[in-house]
Formats: C-alpha cells, sequence, structure tokens
C-alpha cells in the first residue's frame, strides 16, 4: 500500500488543476480531453489516430468523434500514413498554433493567480521531483 497514497494525491492535485483551468478550455469550446488531443498533436507532430486513442485510454470509435469535432473546427486534419496507407495520421494546422496560444496565456494567468503565494523553492524541489518520476517510468518494468 506504499504507493497509493501518491495516486491519489496525484489523482486529487490532477482534478483540482482540470477544474481551475476548465474555464480556459472553454473559452475556445474545447473540453479537457480535446485540449489533451490538441497540446499533443502540437508538441509531438503527426500521431497516428490508433496511436492517440491509446495515449488518451479510450477506444478509436470514441475518440473518432473527438477527432471529427476538432477537424470540423480546423484545428487538426487527418492525412495518410506515408508508411501506412492503410493509417491516417492527425496533423496540426496553422489555427491551431493561435487557439493554443491564447488557451496557453489564460492557463497562464490561471495558475500564477492560483500558485503566486507557493514559496519558489517548493517549487522548483516539487518540478525536479516530478521530473525524476517521469524518467523513472519510462523504465521497462522490473520482474
Amino acid at each position: 500500500m506504499r504507493y497509493i497514497r501518491l495516486l491519489e494525491l496525484l489523482g486529487r492535485i490532477h482534478g483540482r488543476l482540470a477544474r481551475r483551468l476548465a474555464p480556459a478550455f472553454y473559452a475556445e469550446d474545447l473540453s479537457g480531453t480535446e485540449m489533451i488531443v490538441l497540446w499533443k498533436v502540437a508538441k509531438k507532430g503527426p500521431w497516428r489516430v490508433s496511436e492517440l486513442a491509446s495515449f488518451l485510454g479510450i477506444p478509436p470509435s470514441t475518440f473518432t468523434g473527438i477527432l471529427d469535432r476538432l477537424v470540423a473546427r480546423g484545428l487538426v486534419e487527418r492525412v495518410m500514413d506515408p508508411a501506412d496507407r492503410r493509417s491516417f495520421l492527425v496533423r496540426g494546422t496553422p489555427s491551431l498554433k493561435q487557439v493554443l496560444e491564447r488557451v496557453a496565456s489564460r492557463v497562464e494567468e490561471i495558475l500564477d493567480k492560483t500558485l503566486s503565494g507557493w514559496p519558489e523553492e517548493e517549487y522548483r524541489i516539487l518540478i525536479k521531483a516530478l521530473e525524476g518520476l517521469d524518467r523513472y517510468l519510462d523504465q521497462p518494468l522490473k520482474e
């Protein structure tokens, strides 16, 4: 039961941050899930549709609806995968960058108001610890 507390804290923090940041997403008529898709596409570049659905942990049939909405808004586009003509890639459009800049600006404002009183040293320690955890989780499971 050593790690349950970690999971509880991460889950609670994620939920609280999601609620605080939701207005920044809603201002662009986007859900939290749609924002994750847009952020990942902007950060990594084109993704296979199946990889994005898997990353989100949702069935491809559910992801199709999300993707259809983002395509209709002109934020992403489906393009043929040159490596596999049976697959499509999800690629950002020029409009995506503008939307993400507006959302990022709102998110920074919200987080600045939320965390401005938090001691800088504690913030740096947390970032360092989370970066270490992120690297550690990339390692294969120990048998």
